[in-house]
């Protein structure tokens, strides 16, 4: 893990300009697939001396970014570059994340096309979200918690925070205010608790995804309403996309089945909805950018001060569109 975060340093600080930076790390993101994955999951479990090591280093490396892209965009300020920073770290992170392939050159060109979509958005341009996405926050805030519904979600808390096999029932009971005695009779096991968690994720996740597709409208505004489901579910929901992302090897394999299942026809919706939008649209490249969307959309809202931003879901907005709208890969073949 250090010798991959070395490498994306060395790549930040030998570049001269944007553009360079964008070509290389294209190369090398495809050189290290697997290293995004290692990062979020592992990096938890390090020691705090470690953990801290590849934090200073990747929020140097993101200062760096957001410096280049400074150079092309003087008028941005300190927040929107560290939002675009990010996001161009999500992009080439994003492949980590599944198993999808291009041929080679045409795969570095859409990493390229993406992160350059993403540095070149026009930020502040969307108007507000309707009252109605803003009034629906599919959160916990200012409801009152049964027993059962505070301790899953303090599990779900601790789970993303520490990993699974890190938390206890004890742990979580602790977090709750609730005895062993008070746990067990609502989740006998602490596999119970991941998996009633899940459950509760990807049911959140299809409401959120009924209520977007549930009114007419032309392909491009079924686009942007799922869009903003997704970035409201991110929002309100961030522990459970920790946990979605990190703790799914844990489950028992037949719930593990179905979430991945249940993965798969999430992505091959948003594939059909985009496709509507961009027809001839290549089905393998349109999973790559959807994944790409999706993980920028993520990682901002788990981000420490990005995730605080008041206006982070219209800015998510504005980069998700840019890039779900970005240019066609197929002429680099």
């Amino acid at each position: 893990m250090h010798r991959t975060m070395g490498a994306i340093s060395r790549s930040v600080e030998g570049s001269t300009d944007l553009e360079t930076y964008l070509r290389s790390s294209a190369n090398r993101t495809l050189e290290g697939r697997g290293a995004a994955v290692l990062w979020q999951r592992e990096a938890r479990h390090l020691p705090a001396e470690s953990r801290e090591e590849l934090r200073r280093t990747l929020s140097d490396v993101a200062d760096g970014i957001g410096s280049l892209i400074h150079t092309e965009r003087p008028e941005l300020d300190g927040p929107y570059l560290e939002l675009l920073a990010w996001a161009v770290l999500s992009v080439y992170g994003s492949i980590s994340w599944h198993r999808t392939s291009l041929p080679r050159r045409r795969f570095e060109e859409l990493l390229h096309r993406l992160a350059r979509a993403a540095t070149d958005c026009p930020l502040g341009t969307r108007p507000g979200a309707p009252a109605e996405a803003e009034a629906s926050t599919g959160g916990y805030a200012g409801l009152a918690l049964s027993r059962r519904e505070e301790i899953l979600v303090e599990a779900i808390r601790l789970f993303d925070e520490r990993g699974f096999q890190s938390v206890s029932t004890d742990d979580i009971g602790e977090a709750a205010g609730a005895s062993g005695p008070s746990i067990y009779k609502h989740f006998p096991t602490k596999t119970d608790l991941l998996v009633a968690a899940v459950l509760r994720g990807g049911e959140q996740r299809r409401a959120g995804t009924a209520r977007a597709l549930d009114r007419s409208g032309t392909p491009s505004e079924s686009l942007d309403r799922l869009l903003r489901s997704y970035i409201e579910f991110a929002l309100t929901q961030s522990h459970l996309i920790g946990l979605l992302i990190g703790e799914l090897d844990q489950l028992p394999e037949k719930e593990r089945k179905a979430s991945r299942q249940s993965q798969r026809e999430y992505l091959a919706l948003w594939t059909h909805v985009l496709e509507g939008v961009r027809p001839g649209l290549d089905t393998s490249e349109a999973k790559i950018v959807i994944i790409a969307v999706l993980t920028v959309i993520d990682n901002a809202t788990r981000a420490g001060r990005l995730g605080r931003r008041n206006d982070l879901a219209e800015r998510l907005a504005e980069i998700g569109t840019a890039m779900l709208m970005s240019g066609d890969a197929r002429t680099a073949a």
